[in-house]
């Protein structure tokens, strides 16, 4: 379908926090967008929903407890800043206000037809979508294709010998939504060690008579927190980027393993695993350490057969009354089958987004992070878009190709094997990446000069996804107020307010002589860049940490 002479016509299919942010995306560069959405509102997976909303309860959802282990200035849009009274983490209900706010308030939410399930995608961008609520089946073709619908769909679910001859109960973590009376004096097996697993064996201690966690590979556990200050801003300040390239990834397994060993002694436990912390996406729990220590949950090796009274684990027979296999789900979109292509487990997809034979078709949110997606999933909306738009061009099919297979065997030989880790990226790489080709990478040696209080407030900020709005392409007035004032809007809800470690100091705080100082000392680093760049890098952040 051409769209010369017209506006180009954009499908978003899905409208969770990856489709609303497609949609905001095409509405900035003037696209006509429709977004299909097989639920009765948006939020997708960050939408809760039970056995009161009959019409969407074979939906994936997050579960009754689910808190977003990304604290609130780390997983929002680029342009929408929380409500500075929100808890540091969000509930599952502060997360679905959240997208919907942002929904309404950029006028994504009249684009969306809900109730509207895409049944096909087809290579020439005809859609077959049903309507649910009559049944009825229609095609429409659009000039180019947005897939924000997630990996979520297929759970992922071992065979098991005896399976059909046990007595209890069998279920996947998709169904489980909360722990109620039925579970009480019940031993439960969980099977699996990802944040599901682990929050849903948390959940369940306090009723069930004994949970097991079922494993077959040890994983790192990490607090939610280090030291009173949310870990993902803890360790993802931007002043800690600067050195990225430089350190080797050893250096910064090694010290989030310190980190995680100080809250959870694995070796002690005998759950240290064998794989560096940043090969595997690390747990994300607080509570489970408490749980275990008290006995309340026990580990195990992964079930080798069920009998009709348990499963055997550890050549030991256990005797169970259920068993939730929190097993992941498997990376396939059924409805795009055709304009998808995997190695193995892994989507051939340029850039996390783009089909090389298929470049009209952009994939969002289908990957894996142990972070908030928001900030991904807008990411590669604001790169797709650009491309629809030809303002960037992608290379020839081919071209395409090579690199992902080449990108491919690199992740395969770095991270663990698994389906899940198919799908993994660096999350500060990946979006600083994108950010560079669409323009809207801030350029902080011109900030050091032009700015310099946005500077040092941005360098000893974590990562705040608002820095991509201070320039280039669709730039927000408001980034500039967003990025000093975080963390204003961190400490709000915290009463009485508590006066934050010296690196999280207000700008306010500084002396003009600290200023002097540090502006010396980072003009050095500019100027010895080009020649000795790791050495630069360590100046920029030795200055930057004393002052």
């Amino acid at each position: 379908m051409s769209c010369q002479g017209s506006t180009m016509r954009v499908a978003v299919i899905g409208a969770g926090c990856s489709g609303v942010a497609a949609v905001k995306a095409c509405l900035e560069e003037n696209l006509d967008v429709v977004c299909f959405e097989a639920a009765s509102n948006s939020g997708g997976l960050w939408w809760y929903r039970d056995e009161e909303h009959e019409e969407d309860f074979d939906a994936g959802t997050v579960m009754r407890f689910t808190v977003c282990n990304t604290s609130k200035e780390m997983c929002v849009y680029s342009d929408f800043p929380p409500d500075k009274d929100w808890p540091i983490f969000l509930s599952h209900k502060k997360m679905l206000q959240y997208i919907r706010d942002y929904a309404d308030h950029f006028r994504v939410t009249p684009r969306i037809r809900f109730r509207h399930k895409v049944v096909d995608v087809g290579k020439d961008l005809t859609l077959r979508v049903r309507n649910l609520e009559t049944g009825e089946e229609f095609e429409e073709s659009f000039d180019r294709v947005m897939i924000c619908s997630g990996h979520h769909a297929i759970p992922s679910v071992p065979v098991i010998p005896g399976r059909d001859k046990f007595k209890g109960r069998v279920i996947h973590s998709r169904e489980y939504k909360y722990t109620d009376e039925s579970i009480r004096g019940k031993r439960v097996v969980v099977v699996g060690f990802g944040n599901s697993a682990v929050d849903i064996a948390v959940d369940m201690a306090d009723v069930a008579e004994q949970v097991f966690l079922s494993m077959r590979r040890a994983n790192w556990v990490v607090p939610r927190h280090y030291g009173g200050v949310p870990i993902d801003v803890a360790f993802s300040k931007q002043l800690f980027m600067f050195l990225y390239d430089y350190i080797p990834t050893k250096v910064s397994s090694w010290c989030m393993q310190y980190v995680a060993n100080s809250a959870f002694d694995h070796k002690a436990l005998g759950l240290e695993p064998q794989h560096e912390l940043l090969a595997q996406y690390a747990v994300i729990n607080s509570a489970l350490p408490e749980k275990v220590l008290n006995g309340q949950v026990k580990f195990r090796g992964e079930i080798e057969a069920f009998t009709e009274l348990g499963v055997i684990m550890d050549n030991v027979e256990e005797p169970a009354d259920l068993v939730i296999f929190a097993t992941g789900y498997k990376n396939d979109v059924p409805f795009a089958s055709s304009v998808l292509r995997k190695d193995g487990n892994f989507p051939l997809l340029y850039h996390r987004i783009f089909p090389p034979e298929h470049p009209r078709i952009a994939f969002i949110g289908f990957v894996d992070v142990n972070a908030c997606m928001l900030m991904i999933s807008e990411m590669q909306s604001r790169y797709a878009v650009q491309v629809f738009r030809n303002k960037l061009t992608l290379p020839s099919s081919n071209t395409m190709l090579a690199e992902v297979v080449m990108k491919m065997e690199n992740a395969r030989r770095f991270f663990v094997p698994s389906p899940r880790h198919a799908m993994m990226v660096d999350q500060a790489t990946y979006i600083g990446d994108l950010a560079t080709m669409i323009g809207v990478r801030p350029n902080f040696r011109r900030m050091l000069f032009t700015d310099p209080w946005l500077f040092y407030a941005a360098i000893q900020a974590p990562a705040l996804n608002y820095k991509y709005r201070l320039e280039g392409p669709h730039a927000w007035p408001g980034a500039r107020d967003a990025i000093l004032g975080y963390q204003s809007r961190m400490r709000a809800p915290l009463k009485p307010p508590m006066r934050l470690p010296r690196s999280e100091r207000k700008p306010q705080e500084i002396t003009l002589l600290t200023v002097v100082v540090l502006v010396v000392v980072l003009c050095l680093a500019v100027m010895l860049t080009s020649e000795f760049p790791l050495f630069s890098a360590v100046i920029w952040c030795v200055g930057a940490l004393l002052f």
